[in-house]
């Protein structure tokens, strides 16, 4: 399965210890403006920094998609035909409303709402 993360759910991973293991058997994207948040919010988060190196474990694909990290998750989830994993209620609204499969982390496992 195709999945697209956003910087809520690399936050969360962190936050929560989640096993990152589930996603490696995934196809992982991450927008490039996704990872240009994380290293500012690295700047003055622990967590942040955290989730950069978490992702140096992962096999995950760069979608060169600068502007907003929430309009470049949307964006490269439509584009990929992927399911969008966030914490952000507002932006997994709008991703259902465009027809993007959302999920989230339910009890350390990934649910698909």
């Amino acid at each position: 399965m195709k999945l697209v993360l956003d910087t809520s759910a690399l936050l969360y991973i962190v936050e929560h210890r989640l096993d990152i293991w589930e996603l490696s058997e995934h196809e992982i994207y991450i927008p490039s403006a996704v990872l240009e948040e994380l290293n500012a919010l690295s700047r003055r988060s622990r967590k942040a920094r955290v989730a950069l190196q978490l992702l140096s474990l992962l096999k995950y694909k760069v979608v060169e998609r600068g502007g907003p990290a929430d309009k470049a998750v949307l964006e490269t989830a439509v584009e990929e035909g992927a399911v969008l994993i966030t914490g952000d209620t507002a932006l997994a609204e709008e991703a259902r409303r465009r027809g993007v499969p959302v999920a989230k982390f339910h009890k350390g496992q990934l649910a698909i709402y």
